[in-house]
């Protein structure tokens, strides 16, 4: 499989279909993706393992080859981060900038264009940050439509979390718009 075959699986209806199908192809182009198949995330907040949490995710946002991509590896640095405090609940200091780190790798490997290689590691590192946390310079870099896919993808990854959280879907909503309103100041 070359990340070509990759990328037009991720651009089907429900890549999640032809990933599982194809899975040790992908964990071949992709190997730390296989250290998530089975990986518990110790969380309230996860029903799911990495991987599973994983093609959720990437089911969830819009046929967009960006954000596919981004959803494909937003979480695959999680089992080389994991940390369990005293009540064994998992958490995962910085997986955003291992995750990134992974991808950038993918890209160097792949001899991937640097158009493609940056808005994907920016949406990778940024998705779990909250926008009311997101400075004016992060704002006007992403520009407009970054913001938007980088609430495209925050909405998949809740989405692909425990139900019990979905309530947070209307305060991503309400930081999407306040941090849209900055982009046009």
């Amino acid at each position: 499989m070359t990340a070509e075959d990759l990328f037009n699986i991720l651009l089907e209806e429900q890549p999640s279909i032809s990933l599982r199908e194809r899975e040790e192809e992908v964990f071949e182009l992709i190997p730390e993706l296989r250290e998530c198949k089975g990986f518990n995330q110790h969380s309230i907040w996860h029903p799911y393992d990495v991987y599973e949490h994983i093609l959720h995710v990437v089911d969830n946002v819009p046929n967009n080859l960006l954000l596919r991509v981004a959803a494909l590896f937003h979480d695959v640095g999680k089992p080389r981060t994991l940390s369990l405090d005293e009540e064994g609940n998992g958490h995962f200091p910085f997986h955003w900038g291992e995750s990134q780190r992974i991808f950038l790798e993918f890209v160097k490997r792949n001899n991937l264009p640097k158009q493609f290689e940056v808005p994907i590691s920016y949406l990778i590192f940024f998705h779990d940050l909250r926008g009311k946390n997101l400075p004016d310079s992060l704002v006007f870099m992403f520009g407009e439509e970054g913001i938007k896919n980088l609430y495209e993808l925050k909405r998949a990854d809740l989405l692909a979390q425990s139900e019990a959280f979905h309530y947070l879907l209307d305060d991503y909503n309400k930081q999407e718009q306040n941090v849209l309103s900055r982009c046009t100041h």
